[in-house]
């Protein structure tokens, strides 16, 4: 394969990643507070996904959460104090031997409970737009997405 091909490759996969946070703007409003201003209880797509990565990925730190986001420690910090205020995070030192500057974070009950209906909103919707296609075309979908995420975690190991 030739660098061209990587780079066209590289090219539809960050056409991919703006034509995905497109997509989420117009379907998954009504899931998510896209304004980031009060909206009751809604999560940003940020929060969600800080919630996700120290959920799912094991990452409890802020320097490790600003690194799987792109983000500076600074922005990561003032999103992490927002959800600890509001009652998704909980912060814990660490003990004498551990580095006294790090500050591990895990999610609360509340923190997990958000997540979870955030996560179910927002299949329930895809599933409805996507359930509107003909089985052919939902098939094609679900085997290319099947085979992009086994690509992607295969290689992230």
């Amino acid at each position: 394969m030739s660098d061209a091909y990587g780079r066209k490759i590289a090219e539809l996969f960050i056409a991919l990643h703006m034509n995905l946070a497109y997509w989420t703007r117009l379907h998954l409003e009504e899931v998510f507070n896209v304004s980031g201003k009060g909206e009751g209880q809604k999560l940003t797509v940020q929060q969600l996904s800080f919630l996700v990565c120290i959920r799912d990925y094991g990452l409890n730190t802020v320097s490790q959460i600003a690194n799987a986001m792109c983000l500076s420690k600074s922005s990561a910090s003032l999103s992490i104090a927002k959800l600890v205020e509001r009652g998704y995070l909980l912060k814990e030192f660490p003990s004498k031997e551990d580095d006294g500057r790090k500050v591990y974070l895990h999610l609360t009950e509340k923190g997990t409970a958000a997540t979870q209906v955030t996560e179910d909103a927002l299949i329930q919707i895809t599933s409805n737009y996507f359930g509107a296609f003909e089985d052919d075309k939902k098939e094609a979908i679900y085997d290319h997405l099947n085979a992009l995420n086994q690509l992607i975690i295969h290689r992230r190991n």
